[in-house]
């Protein structure tokens, strides 16, 4: 009878440690990784996107390059204005 009722007990406490630690651990963890293959899917599909648009507006403003001119400083002096109270 005292067998009967520690197998019981050991059961109820495997049943209880299974399904209110173990499960919740798993469907959690199955959760993460799921999540974390969507970011890293999106990550890439936003690279791939950023790096298509970046090519032609790097060809095309390779082509339209002009050389600018160095800017002219002005002769004389220049003061900071300070307001003085």
């Amino acid at each position: 009878m005292l067998r009967v009722i520690l197998w019981i007990l050991l059961g109820y406490f495997v049943y209880r440690f299974v399904f209110n630690f173990l499960l919740p651990i798993f469907k959690v963890s199955r959760q993460m990784r799921r999540q974390v293959r969507e970011f890293q899917h999106n990550m890439h599909q936003a690279q791939n996107q950023s790096h298509q648009q970046q090519q032609p507006f790097q060809s095309s403003a390779k082509a339209q390059q002009r050389p600018t001119p160095a800017p002219q400083e002005k002769s004389g002096d220049y003061i900071d204005f300070e307001e003085i109270k």
